[in-house]
């Protein structure tokens, strides 16, 4: 599988043709002027420094570099000097230009259409007139259109979407084959949703000419001359009679297209204006849903490159623990992931089971306020030595309690040395006034600290441990908790700890 750096920008719309391949980690720019990576000087309302991609190795980000007309992607304008990640499949649009995010090993199903544009000469399609709202639907048709404004706001994807698109687009006109395609660089289109003969064997038989039509952001429509040329291929070629494109725009990007036609004499005539009325309303109602999820996704990539940071430091502070303490080494991952597979096992949902990982993983942060000669210390710690190992739960909470995103996990990370019969600590707490993450991390902690050797002791044996975890229940540790980590599967810890035992051994 390709990685995300083996990405290729390909002009999808526009005056002229260009391509830019992302590849190493130099900044590379977009713009008019010449000294720019992406040349693009044939359009007018390109500034010149419009963007930059920029990769730190791994992933390319898009920036606006303050141009004057806006950097689009997907349909959403970004906001100024705030990069974003971006992603195969994403669309780039510095008007008059349009730009598809390829990656070239991309196995995604797509198809090629067919190159009409000499059969057509450019006289068969022509736009419609979007001026033209004195036409009233028909009473089933915007019952019909109402239907599908409720159904299409509760779709979760594109492809939802599409397929809500599609059954309309049939119930609401007199067009026999439908489908709903997201328009592709080099002449291809994806398949959201096809009807009819369509959707045949999967293969779409559509007009690239009265695509590159709709991407020019208006409805375009083609009928049948009385005279067909004997030499015409191709829209002629599967005898349809009529077709129409309506684009479906976000903001000046044309994000997909609803293509309806007859065809092999399906229908008498050409079509009544109401059938493209319709068509043109489905397609404002998909622009309105499909600019939700766009925002929605924008912020999601955000969201994901801040809890990627966040992941990047409590790694860096988990390092330094186990920096402090070699005997300890990998404990707080193996932490983590007992603490989480026993979250799993209590039925939290998704989010408080990647909290309750984190929490595993930084729960012992406090160790890094006490000196290593205690914490290496081989013999019988002192009075003095042990209250101070007793203060890490506290310390380590004083450490992340400025770190928002780690607020959830504080009182994990407090609390993790508290027992079930309140002779704990830091605060003696006892029962259910545990709270939760503690009491969990509690089990996982003292479960993988009797799994490995330490300074003091050797660790013990797997199933001396668990009979230590069965006789501490209701006196250490929570009864039902500890139960449940009795049901673990514990062969990826066992890979887990012979890795960190051949690394603490370098």
């Amino acid at each position: 599988m390709a990685t995300e750096s083996a990405l290729v920008v390909e002009t999808l719309h526009g005056p002229e043709n260009v391509t830019l391949e992302l590849k190493g980690d130099v900044p590379l720019t977009i713009g008019r002027g010449q000294e720019n990576d992406l040349i693009l000087a044939s359009g007018k309302t390109v500034s010149r420094n419009h963007a930059v991609f920029t990769s730190n190795g791994e992933v390319w980000k898009l920036q606006d570099t303050e141009s004057l007309h806006g950097t689009f992607l997907n349909g959403i304008k970004l906001k100024q000097c705030r990069a974003v990640r971006i992603r195969a499949g994403d669309l780039v649009t510095i008007e008059p230009f349009t730009f598809e995010i390829v990656n070239p090993l991309d196995d995604k199903r797509f198809t090629q259409t067919f190159d009409d544009a000499n059969t057509l000469g450019g006289t068969a399609i022509v736009q419609l007139d979007q001026s033209d709202n004195e036409v009233a639907m028909a009473q089933e048709r915007l019952a019909a259109l109402l239907n599908c404004s409720q159904s299409i706001h509760a779709a979760t994807s594109e492809e939802k979407i599409a397929e809500v698109l599609a059954v309309a687009a049939k119930l609401g006109t007199t067009f026999g084959n439908i489908a709903v395609v997201r328009p592709a660089s080099g002449g291809r289109v994806e398949i959201l949703a096809a009807l009819g003969q369509i959707a045949l064997d999967g293969k779409l038989n559509l007009s690239r000419s009265l695509l590159d039509a709709a991407l020019e952001g208006e409805p375009v429509r083609y009928q049948k001359a009385q005279i067909i040329d004997e030499q015409a291929q191709s829209i002629m070629h599967h005898n349809i009679d009529e077709a129409v494109c309506i684009p479906i725009k976000l903001s000046s990007t044309v994000v997909g297209c609803i293509y309806i036609d007859n065809r092999d004499g399906q229908k008498n005539g050409t079509s009544s204006e109401e059938d493209i009325e319709f068509c043109k309303a489905l397609a404002e109602i998909a622009s309105l849903a499909i600019s939700n999820l766009k925002r929605l996704d924008i912020e999601l990539r955000h969201s994901e490159e801040r809890h990627t940071f966040l992941l990047g430091t409590v790694s860096a502070l988990v390092s330094a623990i186990d920096a402090k303490d070699t005997y300890t080494c990998g404990h707080s991952e193996r932490v983590a992931w007992l603490s989480k597979e026993l979250a799993k096992k209590l039925e939290l949902d998704a989010i408080a089971v990647e909290q309750i990982h984190i929490c595993g993983l930084v729960h012992d942060i406090g160790k890094i306020g006490i000196p290593e000669s205690i914490l290496r210390k081989p013999g019988k710690l002192t009075d003095e030595e042990f209250e101070q190992i007793r203060a890490h739960p506290v310390i380590g909470e004083d450490i992340l309690k400025d770190v928002a995103q780690l607020k959830p996990v504080l009182p994990g990370v407090r609390s993790h040395h508290e027992r079930w019969d309140g002779k704990g600590y830091p605060d003696g707490t006892k029962g259910e006034d545990i709270p939760l993450f503690g009491r969990i991390i509690g089990v996982a902690d003292a479960f993988d600290a009797m799994c490995s050797s330490r300074a003091y002791r050797q660790k013990l044996n797997r199933d001396e441990v668990l009979d230590e975890i069965t006789a501490c229940s209701g006196a250490q540790f929570d009864p039902n908790i500890a139960k449940l980590f009795l049901t673990i599967d514990f062969i990826h810890y066992d890979v887990m700890i012979d890795f960190h035992v051949s690394q603490s051994a370098l």
